[in-house]
């Protein structure tokens, strides 16, 4: 399919809408009825957040199969390191749809009076610090594809976009930068998309 490759752009939208409509969530350190109150406040606003979340998973994997599809036959190396770009795509997914239930959970709870402040306390604080998962996963994805793609001749990523995901993959996995790095992986995704797509047109 010819859209197929686009799923990255789509996936990378709906990530940066996701994230700006969850907002300014509390933090580690917040209290249980600071907790309640704030996802009393925000339910819609909430639910459409984790929806959002859930699709763009969905499309992060089939953007990820997509590139490994692209960098299978490549030499060196391609024949094994599209597996690598392919569970970097399925690890991105798997963080987000747990990261979108502990939040669910979160907004439930937040409507019980059974629920104590302490046990709002708790899950916001996993909740808050569950990020691991998908920028390790975005990470192993681009370092796969720049491996990948560096060294061949043939390669459907120009030479310079090879080495942004080398060192963005690299860059991923650094204390106190990570997170920025991920953002500029999320530039890198939607300029691989969109030369994917034309690659696929010609």
């Amino acid at each position: 399919m010819r859209v197929a490759p686009l799923t990255g752009v789509v996936a990378v939208a709906l990530t940066v809408a996701a994230f700006l409509l969850l907002g300014d969530t509390p933090g580690v350190g917040a209290s249980g009825r600071e907790v309640r109150s704030f996802y009393d406040d925000h339910r819609a606003q909430t639910g459409v957040s984790l929806y959002l979340l859930v699709i763009a998973a969905v499309l992060f994997v089939l953007f990820a199969a997509y590139l490994a599809r692209a960098v299978r036959d490549l030499p060196p190396g391609g024949e094994w390191l599209h597996r690598v770009v392919l569970a970097g795509g399925v690890l991105i997914a798997a963080g987000f749809l747990v990261g979108a239930a502990l939040t669910l959970a979160l907004l439930d709870l937040s409507d019980k009076s059974s629920a104590t402040p302490a046990a709002l306390q708790t899950l916001n604080a996993v909740n808050e610090d569950f990020f691991i998962p998908f920028v390790a996963g975005m990470g192993l994805m681009l370092l796969a594809a720049g491996l990948a793609t560096v060294r061949s001749g043939d390669s459907p990523l120009p030479r310079w976009l090879s080495w942004a995901a080398l060192v963005l993959g690299v860059l991923v996995f650094v204390p106190w930068v990570g997170f920025f790095a991920f953002a500029l992986a999320g530039v890198w995704v939607i300029i691989a998309s969109v030369l994917l797509g034309r690659r696929a047109r010609v």
